[in-house]
């Protein structure tokens, strides 16, 4: 990596941009031009220090620097030992390449899952080493239960050119799993209702997944009534053996519960992690009608903690959803990091924002969320509400504390350096 500063020696330390090593190492980065006093938060580590000032602090200790930090072409430079020992990173100046070298200090491998949407191709081919599998939202049921290809309400639709996707899955070892969404409650308990209909779905599903050749299968359906519980239960337990008899695996993505509130009864953890290879916790999204974190590292910890009660750890992954929501005026808009190729109405992009509005992010100390508020040209206040690198890192860091088998991200073409540079601040994907 290369800053856009160069980096500068002082007193015989190499000093490079603050934010750059920052970001880089997954921390969320805060600068208080009042206070020249840069804050830079990964997980449970939290480092403080300000401009001219030789006593920095971790987790409020103080820690006394060689050489303090400098302002160059409007860009806070620190030394990079600090930051090693800071984050607990191997981070290097290579003055023959120009370039910052940094190296985790373990060698942890976890699941790394994507999900494939529209407008995914772009950021799945860039992040093609950092995958291990995929779940292509290429499925759903038609009003009679049928497996279908094709939505176009809901942007579902398997693409002309798929087999690019298998071709680069299978060449940089990336399995891929066919996911079967559906959210329409009514159609859900038809499909569910008989023991024929549900076996007309699971033989659908297995010929696709063998005439395609997909590694398995996601299932994703959402807002399933609860007296249809035992029939769902039915309908993974029999899909289970039925896959596993063509030597293909089955995983399920399941709305996020707490001891606190089981939102959803119609989804039995117990069985359905007995009747899977794994499971994915979709722990974001926790109350979107209403302005305020929506995954929040507190709740999300309550999420995995009833999970891993119930199923087995290494059977558990932890989805991540890395967006954000801005309200305004009644409306709700989904809200991106940083501007891509995605056009929808509805998505406004932070970058964006902070050149055209001002708008600060902060950083909120117990959900570790970002956060800020702005108003447009005309004189309308909107609200955001967004995963931060911060609590990615958090994410992952628990994900290594509960034994878990890996993360998942909703989802390809949302995710960013940051986003990467946070997951791989901890662990690397396994293949």
């Amino acid at each position: 990596m290369k800053p856009d500063v160069p980096p500068t020696m002082k007193s015989g330390r190499v000093l490079v941009p603050f934010r750059f090593l920052g970001e880089n190492l997954g921390a969320y980065v805060n600068w208080d031009e009042k206070t020249r006093t840069i804050t830079a938060v990964k997980g449970s580590t939290k480092v403080i220090l300000r401009i001219g000032d030789r006593t920095a602090y971790i987790n409020g200790n103080q820690v006394k620097l060689d050489v303090t930090a400098t302002i160059v072409k409007g860009r806070t430079l620190v030394p990079i030992r600090f930051f090693c020992e800071a984050f607990n990173a191997a981070v290097d100046w290579n003055s023959a390449k120009n370039a910052v070298y940094i190296t985790l200090k373990d060698g942890i491998a976890k699941h790394i899952l994507g999900y494939y949407y529209s407008s995914s191709y772009e950021d799945f081919i860039k992040n093609l080493d950092k995958l291990s599998s995929v779940a292509t939202k290429w499925y759903t049921l038609d009003e009679n239960g049928n497996l279908v290809d094709y939505d176009n309400s809901r942007y579902i639709m398997k693409p002309q050119d798929y087999n690019l996707v298998f071709e680069a899955a299978r060449k940089n070892g990336i399995k891929i799993y066919a996911l079967v969404f559906e959210s329409d409650r009514a159609r859900l308990s038809q499909v569910l209702s008989t023991q024929q209909n549900r076996q007309a779905l699971i033989d659908q599903i297995v010929k696709e997944v063998v005439e395609e050749n997909y590694d398995g299968v996601n299932i994703d359906f959402e807002y399933i009534k609860a007296e249809d519980r035992e029939n769902f239960n039915s309908f993974i337990k029999d899909l289970y053996s039925a896959l596993k008899s063509k030597n293909k695996s089955l995983n399920i993505s399941l709305p996020a519960k707490t001891e606190k509130q089981d939102w959803w009864p119609a989804y039995d953890y117990e069985m359905l992690g007995k009747y899977s290879d794994f499971v994915v916790l979709m722990a974001y999204d926790r109350s979107p009608s209403t302005p305020g974190p929506q995954a929040g590292i507190d709740w999300t910890r309550e999420v995995v903690e009833y999970a891993v009660k119930r199923i087995s750890p290494q059977k558990v992954v932890l989805g991540i959803g890395y967006y954000g929501y801005a309200w305004a005026n009644g409306q709700r808009y989904t809200v991106l990091e940083k501007k891509n190729q995605m056009t929808y109405s509805k998505i406004l992009f932070i970058d964006e924002l902070k050149s055209k509005y001002g708008l600060k992010m902060s950083l909120d100390s117990n959900s570790l969320m970002a956060y800020g508020s702005f108003k447009d040209e005309n004189g309308v206040s909107y609200e955001i509400w967004a995963e931060s690198s911060a609590s990615v890192d958090a994410k992952c860091k628990m994900a290594i504390e509960k034994g878990l088998k890996g993360i998942a991200v909703w989802r390809l073409g949302y995710t960013t350096d940051n986003f990467w540079n946070a997951v791989y601040g901890n662990f690397r994907a396994a293949k």
